[in-house]
């Protein structure tokens, strides 16, 4: 296979979506072999609310017929990428604050800060339960990596009216219905996006990265 030069991905992300979570762990973990292969890897904070709103996909409570399972595949999918899922006492929650301040931070620090600050986000709201719709909420969440004056600073600029704008660009432009939301360009600039964590095996096949499917393994011999 001829290696693919100049692809791109864009994983949109928020940090009210568990599978939000388990797609920007799997990302950070793709990343390194998808730019070995000539991809781009980009990942943008999004409102998946708004986005939601905007395509004619509002959320709903989960079906009580439906419960036992959501809560099987968010702990499974947890465990099987070494996190552990704890369900917010206050669920769902209005993120959009919390995506302007990582919106903010994206725009205007080093990379490894901004995937800092969605980690501590994300696994402060589905890891300890956090409320990260509220100032004090983010400021626990990000406790440790930003300075007190670092984050005053952030969360005053955080809600001026050019970040507001820059956070309903960016996800207008998604063109999401669910989270994650990711966006493949192959090297011929052939543009497929997928939702949710499960996709990835389409993702690579679209960019034409060598990769190895869900498979079993032999049984082993006892001989």
């Amino acid at each position: 296979m001829v290696q693919p030069k100049g692809g791109k991905l864009t994983i949109y992300v928020d940090c009210v979506s568990p599978y939000s979570w388990f797609g920007f762990t799997n990302i950070l973990r793709y990343r390194p072999l998808l730019n070995a292969h000539g991809v781009s890897v980009n990942i943008i904070p999004f409102f998946l609310g708004g986005a939601r709103e905007s395509v004619g996909n509002p959320w709903t409570p989960t079906p009580k017929w439906k419960e036992e399972f959501s809560a099987q595949d968010s702990e499974t999918t947890g465990r099987l990428l070494g996190l552990k899922i704890v369900q917010p006492k206050d669920f769902p929650i209005l993120s959009l604050y919390a995506v302007r301040v990582a919106t903010w931070i994206k725009d205007h620090f080093p990379d490894d800060k901004f995937e800092a600050t969605f980690e501590a986000l994300v696994s402060g709201y589905w890891g300890k339960g956090i409320n990260v719709s509220t100032t004090e909420g983010i400021i626990k969440a990000l406790d440790g990596i930003f300075s007190k004056a670092e984050l005053e600073d952030i969360l005053k600029n955080a809600v001026t009216p050019e970040n507001k704008k820059r956070v309903i660009e960016q996800t207008a432009s998604a063109g999401a219905f669910g989270a994650p939301w990711i966006v493949a360009v192959d090297s011929e600039g052939k543009r497929k996006a997928w939702f949710g964590n499960d996709r990835w095996d389409q993702v690579f096949a679209h960019l034409g990265v060598p990769y190895a499917p869900v498979s079993i393994l032999p049984r082993k011999s006892h001989l």
